[in-house]
């Protein structure tokens, strides 16, 4: 039998339930290799689609894999009944999220969008609002980080202008529209002069397991992780929906998760293609991914009940959020100028600079001439 080589990050998350997978269906053989989270971004696509069947990618990197022509659309090996299965089960953009240039380039296998992260008992009442945050911020120094690390300091921004009610790379010249940039950075702003310090850099993973020693007690914008709502209840993080700024229907958050792309060396056997959807059905999905620690992709498995026990209600108590998350461009360089544009924000609110001058730079982290803006997604 052919063994089928494929590539995930390196997290329970994102191994656990594969290989569990893998074991169980006796049809096929795959071996799955795991790679640290940052190893995606130093790693060029193109180089890693030539050594793997198989690849576990991130939406914002669509585009670029694409135009270096190393993955192959689903339509080449996927029926219309199976592509409107994936586009009719999974939870809120997750699918649409793979979509570029009228194709789809991932079959979405874990969802996940940011979130409020809470140590439960360490608050008087968890935050609705993002003046709720502001003010737990300021009554309680140190009890509030933000998640600032790598993209997430640009991402918090636009979880903050999405609530706010402004729309996402729709000016040809900015971001998003002044107004709401500047009242969400200076939300940010207010937030990080209470926050410890030393929380800055830290990748959502870090910042949980702080949160999961009790260092401090609330992140209102993180990447939701299962694994920390599931944990013993010593170390438990509880994970609610993101708060608002007004309107408890504008709880603007980023759409996450992962997908899984066939290479373009991958031919992928009727005994593959069966293997990857049986994954992604809500039975699978419900019960073996749940169990082996994952975050699936089925909109109906996160309303699961036996799902939501085994998590303290993880899935039930971010659905809304997740649901309409937002969906960032994939246009090839978004990435390069997200990671570009987030550290003018984080260097912004360290150096604790004028919150027009942190909004003028992080625009011309974006090329210049409105390719973020108007960039195939």
């Amino acid at each position: 039998m052919k063994v089928i080589t494929g590539l995930t990050w390196d997290h329970p998350r994102g191994t656990l339930p594969l290989k569990a997978w893998a074991k169980e269906d006796e049809r096929i053989s795959i071996e799955w290799s795991v790679q640290k989270l940052e190893g995606f971004e130093s790693h060029p696509i193109d180089e890693l689609a030539a050594r793997y069947d198989l690849l576990v990618v991130d939406n914002p990197g669509i585009g670029e894999a694409v135009e270096k022509g190393c993955i192959r659309a689903l339509e080449n090996f996927l029926s219309p009944g199976e592509l409107a299965f994936l586009q009719g089960s999974t939870i809120g953009n997750s699918y649409s999220s793979y979509q570029y240039k009228g194709k789809t380039w991932a079959i979405p296998i874990d969802a996940a969008s940011q979130v409020c992260a809470v140590v439960e008992h360490a608050v008087p009442r968890i935050p609705d609002t993002w003046d709720d945050v502001m003010h737990l911020a300021s009554s309680a120094p140190g009890s509030v980080a933000l998640s600032l690390g790598g993209p997430h300091a640009l991402l918090t921004f636009y979880s903050i202008c999405l609530s706010l009610g402004a729309k996402l790379f729709s000016a040809p010249d900015s971001v998003v529209e002044p107004g709401a940039g500047l009242e969400a950075l200076n939300i940010m702003q207010t937030v990080y002069g209470h926050q410890n310090r030393q929380l800055t850099d830290l990748n959502p993973i870090a910042l949980l397991n702080e949160m999961s020693q009790r260092t401090f007690a609330l992140c209102p914008a993180i990447f939701g992780y299962v694994n920390y709502s599931s944990a013993v209840a010593a170390q438990r993080v509880s994970f609610v929906d993101i708060a608002h700024a007004g309107d408890p229907e504008l709880r603007g958050a980023v759409l996450g998760g992962t997908g899984i792309a066939l290479s373009t060396n991958c031919d992928p056997s009727p005994e593959l293609i069966a293997h990857l959807m049986d994954y992604v059905s809500e039975s699978v999905q419900r019960s073996l991914v749940v169990t082996s620690g994952g975050q699936p992709s089925n909109s109906n498995a996160w309303l699961d009940t036996e799902a939501n026990v085994l998590t303290h209600g993880f899935f039930r108590n971010t659905f809304g959020t997740v649901s309409s998350a937002f969906v960032r461009p994939k246009y090839a360089g978004y990435i390069d100028q997200q990671n570009a544009a987030s550290a003018k924000i984080r260097e912004g609110l360290i150096g604790r600079r004028d919150i027009r001058n942190i909004y003028a730079e992080l625009n011309n982290a974006f090329t210049p001439g409105g390719t973020a803006k108007h960039g195939t997604r």
